[in-house]
This record gives structure tokens, sequence and C-alpha cells, in this order.
């Protein structure tokens, strides 16, 4: 080969520097639209913003993108909509869609989400590590697919301008992408493959290639026959995700391109390129089966909760009650074991109907998402009046500055604050008087919120153990409760798009940190 050739094919397969994939994202909502850019914020994208479904199909018009972030609640048109008539578009067919939604769905609503091809469907608030992650793996993917498209074409073209030159280099080439290249009559007989191509359909390299029928790889001959017209019609066929069989009858999912060519004597006869997607298409249908298990999960936690609130509480109340008519009628001739016994088990009644109570709170969390304007200080006047009758007998002191206004869940806000300051009040020192401080800062697009005491404190080794549920730090005669108060925070917190920790000095006191959104 002269060097002439060589450099020419060096120049074509060069991606260009300084390009970075386009990520479009489309909410109406302009706060939900900067918390998703600080979300992707340092990270080698190239974003742009729609507010309405509208806005994002101009800018499809003018810009590929990688991957679509869609929120499903918009006015005039829905993200189901918008979705819909994307896949209309030719170039936008199989461009990743994940839908943000911040309502609460059914299993058949997601799935309709996913028939419009979306690859995941996300409850907000989002996680921001696994959103990022799965963007990022999206965007890596299309800008492989990209580049092997970019190179496949120029090294097609390249072959077909310089041919007597290239044609042996071109085919080392796409055998080691993988990429199957083949030649077939009007009759799908085959004309020519290279190793790659036999390889993906399990065609044996010595045999006769004018004996290998390619029809026999469609699953329908009516499949077949339209591709057929289509190529007469258009002059070429490209398709991301066709399933064939191979000649073993194992399925498969290609990506094929087809092209209609005449030679000098007028034959015609079909150009093409393949490549086995199966692996990418398996890992496709697994994120749908796995986004379906979710929903059906969330479906069972809703039956529980029901359960949970009703025919779980009616045997405790029947407990309590009989425990109670036991005591009056009998208690003078009970000794003093048996006054212990009816004790205890109405005890144990209240402390299970509580423990019933904060699991229903905690699985509540994932049902209906109401977002608003809170006014946090509304909040706390809330919560020190549902714990007065706690605080006048610690006699606590509880601080708060003028708190600023969030964008989230008014009763999502309330179950934060109530548990953590009953906890202050719960976990305080004896002979000291409970101090409880409350305030906030701005961090960029979210208020993080500071709860302080004087309490007995956290060990350092528990400081994330504490936000598990059932997770206890003390023995029940030390401390009553069911030890889910604070994993109803955590979850309420993230339900909001926030993050939540604890910082703590064993003796002295604790402080917890959590973030919502600002409602500015």
């Amino acid at each position: 080969m002269n060097s002439d050739v060589k450099g020419t094919v060096v120049d074509v397969l060069r991606v260009e520097p300084g390009e970075r994939p386009k990520i479009l994202l489309v909410d109406d909502n302009e706060n939900k639209l900067i918390a998703l850019e600080s979300v992707f914020s340092g990270l080698n994208l190239e974003l742009k913003m729609a507010r309405s479904g509208k806005e994002a199909l101009r800018l499809l018009l003018e810009h590929e993108f990688a991957v679509i972030l869609l929120d499903v609640s918009m006015p005039v048109m829905d993200g189901f909509e918008t979705a819909a008539l994307i896949r209309t578009r030719k170039n936008n067919e199989h461009t990743p869609i994940i839908f943000i939604t911040a309502i609460s769905v059914s299993a058949t609503h997601a799935s309709h989400g996913y028939s419009l091809g979306a690859v995941d469907y996300i409850f907000a608030p989002v996680i921001p590590d696994s959103l990022r992650a799965k963007v990022l793996a999206l965007s890596d993917l299309f800008q492989k697919s990209r580049d092997i498209e970019r190179r496949t074409s120029a090294l097609r073209h390249e072959a077909e301008r310089r041919a007597g030159h290239l044609e042996s280099q071109l085919e080392s080439l796409l055998n080691g992408l993988n990429v199957g290249v083949f030649r077939m009559d009007m009759n799908s007989v085959l004309i020519s493959a290279n190793p790659a191509f036999l390889r993906i359909f399990g065609v044996a390299q010595t045999v006769d290639l004018r004996t290998v029928d390619c029809g026999q790889f469609y699953l329908n001959k009516e499949d077949q026959a339209a591709i057929l017209n289509k190529l007469r019609s258009e002059g070429g066929v490209r398709d991301q995700h066709v399933q064939q069989r191979r000649i073993d009858g194992t399925l498969i999912w290609i990506s094929i391109s087809k092209t209609l060519i005449s030679d000098a004597q007028g034959h015609e006869h079909i150009d093409g390129l393949i490549e086995d997607i199966t692996s990418r298409k398996k890992a496709e249908i697994l994120l749908i089966a796995k986004a379906e298990e979710l929903a059906r999960s969330n479906a069972n936690l809703a039956e529980f909760a029901y359960i949970a609130s009703h025919d779980l509480q009616e045997p405790l109340r029947m407990v309590s009650a009989y425990a109670s008519l036991v005591e009056l009628r009998y208690g003078p001739a009970l000794d003093a074991k048996g006054v212990q016994y009816l004790r205890e088990m109405s005890d144990a009644a209240k402390r299970m109907k509580r423990l019933i109570g904060d699991i229903l709170n905690y699985s509540k969390i994932d049902g209906e998402y109401n977002t608003s304007v809170v006014d946090c200080n509304e909040v706390i006047d809330r919560v020190r009046y549902a714990l007065q009758s706690r605080i006048t007998e610690a006699d606590a002191e509880i601080i708060h500055e003028s708190l600023p206004t969030v964008q989230g869940d008014s009763v999502l806000c309330g179950q934060i604050f109530q548990n953590l300051i009953s906890n202050a009040l719960k976990f305080r020192r004896a002979g000291e008087r409970p101090r409880i401080c409350i305030g906030a800062d701005r961090a960029g697009v979210f208020w993080k919120f500071a709860i302080s005491d004087n309490g007995i404190g956290i060990a350092e080794e528990s400081l994330e153990r504490i936000f598990q549920v059932f997770h206890r730090l003390h023995a029940r005669d030390e401390y009553d409760g069911s030890g889910i108060g604070l994993a109803i925070c955590r979850k309420a917190v993230h339900r909001q798009r926030g993050d939540i920790h604890v910082e703590s000095v064993p003796g002295k006191g604790s402080t917890f940190f959590f973030t919502l959104p600002s409602a500015d």
C-alpha cells in the first residue's frame, strides 16, 4: 500500500476533537431543570433544556441527542405525547428516553412509557449518582455507536473510491470490529461475505456461499418482502434493532444497513453491513424487566400497607380491650405476677400498634407526592403543637431562626422535622435541660438544614446505621421506640431529591443535616 492511501484511511477514521454528547432535558418546571442541570455539572456533556414538548421537538430538528430526560407531567403536551411524536422522526426512532415522574403511577402507566421506547422510568426525587451513571453509560454507548457508524461509513466509501488499494485492509478492520459485510443478489442468494458475517450467522467458513439463502435468516417472509420493496423505492435501508435467526435456529438481534447497487451492466445486487447487538438488547430487556419488577414490588408494598392499617390493627385492639376487661373484672383476684403479665401484654399491644403505624408511614412515603411551595416556619409551628406535651414535660428550649420556603411535600417535611425533634427530646442527657437549635443555609438550588441538640450523642460507628429500618442503639427499656423514625426521615428527604447525614460527639450532642430543593 502506498503512503497516500494509508494516510487517507487514518484521516477518515479520526474522531473530531471537542465533540461532546448532547443531553436533552425536558421539563416545564424551571427549578427541576436547574436541579437536573446540577446533577450533570462538571461532566463532559452538552446540556440542552426545553420547557415544553413543542420546544423539545424543535431542538430535535437542530441537534442529535445521546439521551433525552423527559418529564411525564407537562401541560399542553405531556411526556408520553412528546415521546410518541419523537418516535415518528426517523432520526430519533431509537434515541434513549428516560422518563422522570414525581407522580404515583401504576405498573400499566409505567409500561406505557416503555412501550414508547423508554429505556428507564425514574420516580422523582432522582438519586443523582444513579442518574449520572445511567446517562453516562448511555452517552458512552451513543458515542461508540456514532463512532462505529462514522468509521463503517467512512471505510465503506473509501473502499468504493479506492477499492483496488483498500479492499483487504477494510475487510480486516471490519472483522476486528466484528462487523459483517456481505453482498447478495435480488433473490437473497449470498454472493460474498466476510468472516464476521459468517460468524454472526453461524455459517461454516468452508461453505459454498452460493448455497446460502439469506432469506432463511428472517423470522417471516413478509419482513423480507417489505425490505426489498423499501430498497427499490428508497435505495437503502437501515434498522438498528432487527431480530433474525442463525443457521442453528438461535434468535439474535442485529443492526443492519442495506444498499441497492446497480453495476455498469444494469445488474442489481444488495450490499450490506451488520453488527450483532444481542448482548446490548438483552441488557435493555433486563432493565425493562427490573423496572416492571420494581413496579410490582411497590404494588405489593401498597397492599401490605393496606393490610397493616386495617387487618393487623383489629386483633391488637381486641387484645388491648380484653386485657383491660380482665384487669377491671379480675384485677383484685390476681396476684402481683398476674397484674404484671396483664400490664406487659397491654404494653406489648401498644408497641405493636405503634410499630404498625410507623411501618405504614414508612411505606406511604413511596405513594402520592404532592409537590408545592412549603413554608418551613409553618411546618415547625405544626410540629411544636403536636409535640407540646413532650416539650413541656422535658422543659425543652427550641430555638429557630426564620426558615426558608422549599419545593416539596408539606406532609413529608413535617415527618422529617417531627422525627428529628422528637429524637432530640427522647435522647436528652439526664439532669440537663434539652436545647434544640434549627437553622438553614443556602446551598446552590437547595437549602441545607441543621437540627442540633445537646443530648447523649451517637458513637461514630453508628452514624450511618441509625438510618436503617429497625436499627436501635439502645435497649427498649432504656428508650422506647420502633427504630423506624430516622429511616422515615432519610426516605422522606430522598423522596424530595435531598440528602441527609449526622455529625455527633458522644456525651455532647448531635447535629442532623439535610437538604431540600429551594422554592426560589
